[in-house]
């Protein structure tokens, strides 16, 4: 039985929605989530597993329609879903009377509940969040009500307002495989065992490196579980070491040629670090313009840095130092002209 288990797809999300790419961000959750049925299809995928979050928000009846159609494609694989904290059902919600026509199983209960698959001999456990929070440790004490076949729970929390998990206790519970959701930065907590697949796409810039989905195969012979990279864009944190002897051309230079190393596609957080010239302002807005930057941050000592001055061996710049210590910039021209009187 092969397998693909996504979490956190935050359908309706506008990642970034201060930047001039918020609009295209929320095209491309969409876009990845169709790329992942187009992938499900391509490797004969038996099971498409959501594990809550699917959208960001509890969805319109559009919202629930549009999905719906997408997971029409399938051409083999089954669906089970369960919602989380963001897309949660509550009384007459829309999502709570919809009747899919996709080959999907929604397991609405808020209870625990399972759909079971006769000819790929599995079962399939799990329940949706009827709350926003869940404060109970609800998932400590599940094991699977059945002996024979593949036992898989679907899962979504892990932290103290969303079902806080007993890691150890989940990993002898008796299950094949524990798809998680809630934590977006995906992670496997033990091999071949349990997982978070991690949002499908990053939604903020604190979700840095690579996102996508977990794909696994159990069979009676092998047990494997593996995370694929998928996302489009992935948040970066791109250091750039600067001197204070380089031009403001030469720093966006340093910087532009970081970005394309690193991806041109990817949304960078700009880190300079190293030794700055005071004097010199580089124009951002030359590579804001050209690259997705959602951040530029200095973590860079002026060379006219008050620390470094006060222990020079020489007596007058220790002493315009000490007098310009709580004014940066007017020591830094001080000093400029200090230097600019020596040369001559």
């Amino acid at each position: 039985m092969k397998f693909v288990h996504i979490a956190d797809v935050h359908w309706g999300a506008r990642p970034d929605r201060d930047k001039p790419w918020g609009v295209l961000r929320e095209k491309e959750i969409k876009e990845t989530f169709q790329r992942v049925i187009a992938y499900v299809n391509e490797r004969q995928i038996d099971l498409l597993l959501i594990s809550g979050d699917f959208f960001h928000k509890p969805p319109s009846y559009q919202d629930i329609k549009e999905v719906d159609y997408i997971l029409s494609k399938l051409s083999n694989a089954r669906v089970v879903w369960i919602a989380g904290n963001h897309d949660y059902l509550k009384r007459g919600c829309t999502l709570e009377d919809y009747e899919f026509q996709s080959n999907t199983i929604f397991l609405k209960s808020s209870v625990m509940d399972k759909v079971f698959f006769q000819d790929l001999d599995t079962t399939i456990y799990g329940f949706s969040y009827w709350n926003d929070m869940i404060q109970e440790s609800l998932y400590d004490d599940v094991k699977p009500t059945e002996k024979d076949g593949i036992q898989i729970l679907l899962a979504h929390g892990g932290d103290e307002m969303h079902i806080p998990m007993n890691r150890e206790a989940l990993k002898w519970s008796g299950f094949d495989y524990i798809a998680l959701g809630h934590i977006h930065k995906p992670e496997v907590i033990y091999e071949d065992l349990m997982a978070y697949a991690g949002s499908l796409e990053p939604i903020d810039s604190t979700e840095t490196g690579a996102h996508g989905f977990i794909e696994g195969e159990i069979t009676e012979e092998k047990q494997v579980i593996s995370f694929l990279p998928f996302s489009k864009r992935k948040y970066m944190e791109t250091e750039v070491c600067i001197t204070e002897d380089m031009s403001g051309e030469e720093i966006l230079d340093r910087m532009e040629n970081e970005i394309r190393y690193c991806g041109e596609e990817n949304i960078h957080h700009i880190i300079l670090y190293g030794t700055k010239d005071a004097m010199i302002s580089p124009d951002f807005e030359r590579l804001e313009e050209k690259y997705y930057i959602s951040g530029i941050e200095y973590q860079t000592e002026s060379q006219w840095d008050y620390a470094r001055l006060s222990k020079e061996d020489d007596l007058l710049v220790q002493n315009v130092a000490e007098i310009l210590k709580d004014q940066p910039q007017a020591l830094s021209y001080a000093m400029e002209a200090l230097s600019a009187s020596k040369e001559n």
